[in-house]
Parts: C-alpha cells; structure tokens; sequence
C-alpha cells in the first residue's frame, strides 16, 4: 500500500496544478453567476407574488 501511495504521490506534477488554476477560477465565476441568477429570480418572484397586508 505504501509503494502505491509513494507512486502517486512521486507523479505529482505542482505546474500542471497552477496551469488548471484558470479552470477552476472559471468554474467558481460559473457557480457564483448561478446562484446570483438564482437569488435575483427568487427576489423577483417573492415582489411579484407576495401578499399585500
């Protein structure tokens, strides 16, 4: 089990981790739009149909 650990752990490569880090910056950008556009619709929608007192 060590050896495999070891193997794995031998084949990092730390580049290929900063090159993936615009992927990532681009995937969370991606998930903060969706919750934005879901939190602004959620908004819209409570004004529209809330119940006047």
């Amino acid at each position: 089990m060590f050896n495999n650990l070891l193997s794995i752990f031998s084949t990092f490569n730390p580049m290929a981790f900063v090159d993936n880090l615009k992927y990532m910056l681009s995937g969370m950008i991606a998930i903060f739009i969706v919750i934005g556009v879901i939190i602004i619709i959620t908004v819209v929608l409570n004004k529209i149909f809330s119940k006047k007192k």
